[in-house]
């Protein structure tokens, strides 16, 4: 009798468990993915034609705040408050995926193929490096796109250029395909700043 009895409450356990299993199943949403890219915006037109000719440039390394080193999405509801998206992700680590992006749209801008991204390999002598750090990247309370970055460019160990630039884009705060679209336009003026400043300074030291 007592037997019956445990494994009739075995039983009904186990419907319990599996009907709570089925209605959390039925009831999450599917996980959507986001990569970042740096083409938003019509780069085309300051693109040049790629060779495989000119100094060798490195990107790298990039660093992103502890905050956004996650894979949920962050969106900003107040100046000193954030909300984290278990539902919307970055498909990749958000400092490899915006070292990508750019590392796409760098060759077209420059016109050279001789880029490559951090880390290289120790014995790779590179003739400019590029470092990035992002201190704000992230859709604010108002719905708009803002990313910070502080870069510099680096010859021959030494620093020849250190520059802060700052971009903000309409973005939105419930619609997350946009708030990426808005931070790929973000990221597609700071390549095209980078590019620019860049090809300025060889373009300096090759005169010499």
């Amino acid at each position: 009798m007592k037997f019956g009895l445990v494994r009739l409450k075995n039983g009904l356990l186990i419907i319990i468990l599996a009907s709570l299993l089925s209605g959390c199943t039925h009831d999450s949403k599917p996980v959507q993915f986001y990569m970042l890219t740096a083409d938003t915006g019509g780069v085309s037109n300051t693109s040049h034609p790629v060779t495989n000719q000119g100094p060798l440039i490195g990107l790298g390394p990039i660093r992103i705040p502890e905050y956004l080193s996650r894979p949920q999405m962050v969106v900003a509801t107040s100046d000193n408050q954030y909300q984290l998206s278990e539902d919307h992700r970055w498909a990749e680590r958000l400092d490899q995926n915006i070292s990508l992006a750019l590392i796409k749209v760098l060759p077209s801008q420059l016109g050279t193929d001789r880029v490559i991204r951090y880390p290289w390999p120790q014995r790779q002598v590179v003739d400019y490096q590029v470092g990035i750090d992002i201190l704000e990247f992230n859709v604010n309370a108002n719905g708009q796109s803002r990313l910070i970055a502080q870069w510099f460019v680096k010859s021959k160990e030494k620093t020849i250029l250190d520059k802060r630039s700052i971009y903000q884009f309409p973005a939105s705060t419930s619609d997350y395909t946009v708030m990426v679209k808005s931070q790929s336009q973000c990221l597609t003026q700071l390549g095209k700043e980078i590019s620019e400043n860049l090809m300025q300074l060889i373009a300096s030291q090759s005169g010499n």
